[in-house]
């Protein structure tokens, strides 16, 4: 129709699946991130967002996996731990962490799994000019994300790491993980608590709600201070935007997520 070429279908019978599962699922960014770069590198396969309910997680990836044109699952919050169970393989760094956040099926139908939340967000850091090398760090979150980061800043020089969760024994469970590998780096449970820390990170997904208030009650914040939310929407969780009142610079999920994207494509073999 004049002179126009038909528009190649979004998707069809030869499509390749790629998922991502959580509960909620709509505060998800990786689609709108590899959507793209599958057309930009002129793969015929799309990431879809998939809304799993907690009693329905471990039948929804057991029939996920039985598909035989899908090539892998991105897994978000609050599903990283329990992923776990659900691969035949866990790679070294998600054996660290205690969780995954990724899984793909390999050609005699195994499935590996690993984790790459804790080193994008080192990477993405990095790409804007700041290392957590030498740092004081406190975190809010032992799940998996939390777990991520806690390994990842460890094994990225951090000085010390004071982790705190609701559940303690979480907490503590994590501390011990991180300092075994890491020895190097100071990492005890403690009072959520801004001062004498040089970067707070939020793992929780606290801010994410709409009425949300703030992860926990941290006291002043310092304008040296880095604050940090690995929440990827809303873009200002309401700990950003304390943050940002009291002049602290402040870094929100999509960090994490662009410092991941390389890694991912390569445990997924999809290639630039």
């Amino acid at each position: 129709m004049n002179g126009m070429t038909p528009q190649q279908p979004i998707v069809d019978g030869s499509t390749r699946l790629y998922g991502i599962i959580g509960d909620p699922i709509e505060q998800v960014k990786s689609p709108l991130v590899f959507n793209p770069r599958f057309k930009a590198a002129g793969r015929n396969a799309v990431l879809v967002p998939l809304h799993v309910r907690p009693d329905r997680l471990e039948e929804t990836v057991r029939g996920l996996k039985a598909l035989g044109n899908i090539d892998g699952i991105v897994v978000t919050v609050p599903y990283k731990v329990r992923a776990m169970s659900l691969v035949d393989e866990v790679l070294p760094t998600g054996v660290a962490v205690g969780a995954i956040n990724a899984m793909r099926p390999g050609p005699d139908g195994r499935w590996t799994g690993d984790m790459f939340d804790g080193r994008g967000l080192v990477r993405g850091l990095a790409e804007e000019g700041i290392s957590v090398a030498g740092r004081r760090v406190m975190l809010i979150g032992a799940g998996g994300a939390g777990s991520a980061v806690a390994v990842a800043f460890a094994e990225a020089g951090a000085a010390a790491i004071t982790i705190h969760d609701v559940d303690g024994a979480k907490a503590s469970a994590l501390a011990g993980r991180a300092m075994k590998a890491f020895p190097a780096c100071k990492v005890e449970v403690g009072a959520p608590a801004a001062a004498g820390r040089d970067i707070i990170v939020n793992a929780t997904p606290i801010g994410m709600a709409p009425g949300d208030g703030l992860p926990a009650e941290i006291g002043a914040l310092d304008p040296a201070q880095l604050v940090i939310d690995v929440i990827a929407k809303p873009e200002v969780t309401p700990l950003l935007a304390a943050a940002r009142q009291q002049g602290c610079r402040t870094i929100g999920g999509k960090t994490m997520l662009a410092g991941q994207v390389a890694a991912l494509e390569a445990f997924f073999g999809i290639g630039a």
